[in-house]
Order: structure tokens, then C-alpha cells, then sequence
């Protein structure tokens, strides 16, 4: 066997030590090129798993808002309730779900006495200006809310439906 080992040795020459450096050099060059392929995918990965994350976020707060949004009804029928009954079990289950909603980011849009706002309101209705000095001045302001807008976390969920004034 020792024979068979002195067989596959090279005599260390200059050109076998060149080879050989040029060899590691190739090496080390590859090295570097996997390392830099392995960090590459390590970014590619991280980025998916954000772009994941937000996905599956953005599918919750879906859901989160189709849920509140077959609630509203639930809501509406309380108030109007609540308009022609005065009782203070109802009052008390009012409020509870009502603040239960809010702490899930849903919030009344404002109306009243404002300027029709296309993003917030929906104009239903309108009532001409009976002013006999009518400068138009609170043109589309609204006068009536006949339903209640919402926003949830600032988005609107279901804008408010309205009565506005006009000077046609």
C-alpha cells in the first residue's frame, strides 16, 4: 500500500504549487459565489415571510370587517328600539355591544351639520332651502341622518346615508 500511496503523490514543483493555488483560488471564488447565492435566498425568504404575514393580516382584517359590517343591523335595530322604548335592560345590552365594536376600531362617522363629504355620506334625500334670503351658502349641507355611517380602523365600512339641503 505505501507503494500504491508514493504512486499518487506529486513531486511539489512550481507549476504543481501554481495549479494548486489556482485550484484554491477557484475554490475560494466559488465559495464566495455560494455564499452570495445563500444570502440572496435568505433575502428572498425573509421577504416572503413578510409578504405572507401582511397577507394573512390583510385576510383577517377581512373577515374582521365582514363580521362587524352583519352586525351593523344588529345595531340599527337597537337604536331604533331603544327610540320608542325606553327600557334599561335593552339600554345596558345597547351599550355593551356598542363598546365591544368599538374596541374592535369601529366608529361612527360624524353627519350632522356638515358639508356632504362623498367619501363619508350618501345623499339620499333633499329638501329644498325655504331660507327667503338663500345664498346657497350651506348647499348639501346635511339636515337628517336616516343611517348611521362607520368606519373601522378608519376605513369607512358603510358610509352614512342622508338628507341633504339644496338651492335648485
Amino acid at each position: 500500500m505505501n507503494n500504491h500511496q508514493e504512486e499518487h503523490q506529486l513531486p511539489l514543483t512550481e507549476e504543481t504549487l501554481k495549479e494548486l493555488q489556482e485550484k484554491i483560488k477557484a475554490l475560494e471564488e466559488q465559495n464566495k459565489q455560494y455564499l452570495e447565492n445563500l444570502k440572496k435566498a435568505k433575502a428572498d425568504v425573509l421577504r416572503l415571510e413578510k409578504e405572507y404575514q401582511e397577507k394573512l393580516e390583510t385576510a383577517a382584517e377581512f373577515v374582521h370587517s365582514n363580521l362587524v359590517y352583519s352586525l351593523l343591523s344588529v345595531l340599527d335595530s337597537f337604536e331604533l328600539a331603544l327610540k320608542n322604548e325606553e327600557n334599561k335592560g335593552l339600554s345596558l345590552i345597547y351599550s355593551q355591544f356598542r363598546d365591544i365594536l368599538q374596541k374592535y376600531g369601529l366608529q361612527e362617522i360624524s353627519t350632522l351639520n356638515q358639508k356632504l363629504n362623498p367619501a363619508f355620506h350618501e345623499a339620499i334625500s333633499t329638501k329644498k332651502c325655504e331660507k327667503e334670503s338663500c345664498q346657497g351658502e350651506d348647499d348639501n349641507y346635511i339636515i337628517e341622518v336616516l343611517s348611521k355611517g362607520y368606519l373601522l380602523k378608519g376605513r369607512v365600512l358603510r358610509p352614512a346615508r342622508v338628507k341633504v339641503i339644496t338651492h335648485e
